[in-house]
């Protein structure tokens, strides 16, 4: 079966070079709210048996675009967040290191961060347990670090495709591998460290 993760069109909302926390915090909430740039996406004319979303504005527009058919929308998809991972009144940082920082504060477990690495991953795992395994191409529409999670949790269920590391706005994503039998089984979480997925 294949699966296909496709990270919504790009934003356009424009930031500063350098920024304090409250900056950063207020540009992170105007880009919530911003418009899309679309663009053409290949979808490599597969015919895409259904398609689950995030119920993020800029991912159901996205959706919307790309697939003709019904939009299952899932609050599980949503991005990760980013909050500044030190308060600065006064001193600025360049607008990369706030992002970068921001995702290590998370895969250190920084009280800084609104949710820990063991959520997240919980969260993936929950929405995998959810969806309709029966078909045989399923197009998901998320976001960048959220699909960097996705990626890594279908490798480890036997899920062939390309290794994601800058994930581009509005490039299709393929991953082939084996259809799991989730319906009606409890995922048991067995080492969330690791990120191994059993089901029982």
């Amino acid at each position: 079966m294949r699966i296909g993760l496709l990270r919504h069109f790009k934003v356009d909302c424009p930031h500063k070079k350098m920024m304090t926390s409250e900056e950063f915090r207020e540009w992170s909430e105007k880009y919530e709210h911003a418009r899309i740039l679309k663009k053409h996406v290949d979808m490599y004319g597969i015919k895409w048996d259904i398609c689950y979303a995030s119920d993020i504005p800029r991912a159901v527009a996205t959706a919307k675009d790309v697939y003709s058919g019904n939009i299952i929308l899932d609050k599980l998809l949503r991005e990760v967040d980013n909050a500044p991972f030190l308060h600065t009144e006064r001193i600025r940082l360049p607008f990369f290191l706030w992002h970068v920082c921001g995702r290590f504060a998370w895969l250190f477990k920084s009280k800084s961060q609104p949710e820990t690495i063991e959520g997240t991953r919980r969260r993936i795992r929950e929405f995998l347990a959810s969806i309709d395994w029966s078909q045989d191409n399923i197009l998901i529409v998320c976001h960048g670090f959220m699909m960097f999670n996705l990626c890594l949790e279908l490798f480890h269920m036997g899920f062939h495709g390309t290794k994601l590391r800058r994930v581009r706005n509005g490039v299709l994503y393929q991953y082939i591998g084996p259809r799991p039998e989730f319906e009606g089984k409890e995922i048991k979480r067995c080492n969330v460290k690791k990120g191994y997925t059993r089901i029982r």
